[in-house]
């Protein structure tokens, strides 16, 4: 049982890392090396994720569109992302679905984008990814839809700190 849950539970705290690390790049502009720590921890556990969870490709997915969305813009981000791949190996590569992987791989794509206006929300919450793991959980596979649940609301944890 316990095994079950450090997924969820190493996703919760991904989240708030991530958050942490841009905040201490995006608005306190820190130069302070503990976010370098912090962005390599982070990446270590969203290798984690990917290689051991049940519900490794919507990170996967997600991990590929903030590369594709060049969303990766920072060097403290650069270090999070190359900890993620480089753990990669050492935890496992997860069993590939395409049609899955293809469809989160849009949804995180779309949750990148820079939307401003009425639209900006969009921006702040992106929404695209946890809507579209939804109906999965309609079909046995409410991991997917828990997992990044967790992870954001870890992010937002973080931001409310």
């Amino acid at each position: 049982m316990l095994e079950a849950i450090i997924p969820f539970v190493i996703a919760l705290f991904a989240g708030a890392l991530v958050k942490a690390v841009d905040w201490l790049d995006d608005d306190k502009k820190s130069r302070h090396p503990v976010k370098f720590l912090l962005a390599a921890i982070y990446g270590i556990a969203i290798g984690y994720v990917i290689g051991t969870a049940s519900f490794a490709l919507i990170f996967l997915a997600a991990l590929i569109a903030q590369v594709l969305a060049r969303k990766v813009d920072t060097m403290a981000h650069i270090v999070g992302l190359a900890f993620a791949v480089i753990s990669l190996p050492f935890f496992g590569i997860p069993y590939i679905d395409l049609p899955v992987l293809a469809f989160f791989l849009v949804l995180a794509f779309l949750d990148e984008g820079g939307y401003i206006g009425k639209l900006k929300f969009l921006s702040d919450y992106r929404p695209f990814l946890k809507i579209g793991a939804l109906p999965f959980a309609f079909i046995g596979r409410w991991d997917y839809f828990v997992g990044i649940l967790i992870f954001d609301f870890g992010y937002e944890l973080a931001r409310n700190i």
